[in-house]
């Protein structure tokens, strides 16, 4: 005969919950900071959206055509000597750069105008980029108050040490200094227009200047906000 020696739990016992209570500190941000955040750009993330501009439909142009030439020559087995063609274009261009020789010397323009060899050699800590700017505009040189406005922002950039600042340095090598993405992608956006503008020699009317310095603008105002 087997004993229980144990005896049986109550199938019916309840075990009542355990209510801890904790103190909660609520913290509440400060107004001042919160309005600071508001304001920063980098926080932004509606995109307000926009049409294609006249700069947007020209590169939109220009990758259609580029498409159409690379398929064209893919197809009459010529591919691998454009290609080879354009390094080497790219290549002397880059050497002629480093050099100093302006490549229009080049292509029969044998003197440059007096602003284009004040903006080369001059320093642009020493240069007054609002009174040139003004200048070039009361002038109606569109182009010339383009490229004051792009050597501005990289002053502007150089004086909050985003960049180093060097007259021997291309104006693509200093997307390598700027950390901040956002920035880096407006510069390099920015850069590419003053390229076409000025080194493709582009004459800009008063309205497609409103645009590019639209464009000036915004990266200039993200320079500013930078810490």
């Amino acid at each position: 005969m087997c004993i229980n020696l144990f005896g049986q739990a109550d199938s019916t016992a309840t075990t009542k919950p355990i209510h801890i209570q904790e103190k909660v500190n609520i913290r509440i941000p400060d107004k001042s900071k919160i309005e600071e955040y508001r304001k920063d750009p980098r926080f932004e993330y509606k995109k307000e959206e926009r049409g294609l501009s006249w700069w947007d439909r020209i590169l939109l142009a220009i990758n259609n055509f580029i498409n159409n030439l690379l398929g064209a020559v893919a197809e009459s087995g010529m591919l691998s000597i454009v290609v080879l063609l354009i390094i080497v274009v790219v290549i002397c261009l880059i050497v002629l750069k480093l050099i100093g020789v302006d490549y229009r010397t080049l292509l029969g323009k044998k003197e440059l105008d007096k602003s284009d060899i004040d903006i080369y050699t001059e320093n642009v800590h020493e240069m007054n980029f609002d009174a040139l700017i003004s200048n070039a505009l009361r002038n109606k040189d569109y182009r010339l108050a383009v490229r004051f406005l792009y050597l501005k922002n990289l002053k502007q950039m150089s004086d909050k040490d985003i960049i180093e600042w060097s007259s021997h340095k291309t104006n693509y090598s200093y997307q390598y200094e700027i950390q901040n993405s956002l920035l880096r992608s407006k510069f390099l956006e920015t850069t590419l227009i003053f390229d076409y503008v000025w080194y493709g020699e582009f004459e800009l009317d008063e309205g497609k200047f409103t645009e590019v310095d639209s464009r000036m603008g915004d990266l200039n105002k993200m320079i500013n906000h930078e810490r």
